[in-house]
């Protein structure tokens, strides 16, 4: 069996047993809020939840968290990206500030969905505690922005 198939097979399996720390998000402890009215999947082990508006399924808003420090050049490498989306291509990136002093990287990615059509990603990734956050905005290039959510991705960052 593959490794990534049974990274996948022990997640679903977690979620499925249930229990309240197994469907933990991982913004807890944390001002990153999506816009109101987004319907919310179950956080899964603490490491990751997403967020869809109700009228539209092509656009989503992720948190992900890892246990440990990640560099953020190794998880945005256009060969990682390209396992995920088709025909990714980075567009901008750039050290940035967020939650006034704290220090995260901002990448800006624009590719292909499953489901056809053009796509822009952004994403915001952070160091909190020891853990690496990375907060992504995936949306249809011909949808409009959602403010709230972009703004959430810079409000990855602990509450006071």
């Amino acid at each position: 069996m593959r490794p990534p198939l049974r990274v996948a097979l022990v997640a679903m399996l977690a979620v499925t047993v249930g229990g309240c720390a197994l469907q933990a998000s991982p913004a807890d402890g944390l001002r990153f809020e999506a816009p109101a009215g987004w319907r919310a999947s179950p956080g899964i082990l603490g490491y990751m939840q997403f967020w869809r508006p109700p009228n539209n399924d092509r656009e989503v808003l992720l948190l992900f968290k890892s246990p440990r420090p990640m560099q953020t050049n190794e998880i945005f490498s256009k060969s990682n990206l390209q396992d995920t989306m088709k025909d990714v291509t980075i567009v901008g990136q750039q050290t940035i500030k967020i939650c006034g002093t704290q220090t995260a990287k901002y990448v800006q990615a624009r590719g292909s969905s499953s489901g056809g059509g053009p796509i822009d990603i952004e994403t915001v990734a952070t160091i909190i505690g020891g853990s690496s956050y990375f907060a992504v905005y995936v949306r249809p290039i011909v949808v409009r922005p959602n403010p709230i959510a972009l703004a959430a991705l810079r409000e990855v960052c602990p509450k006071p």
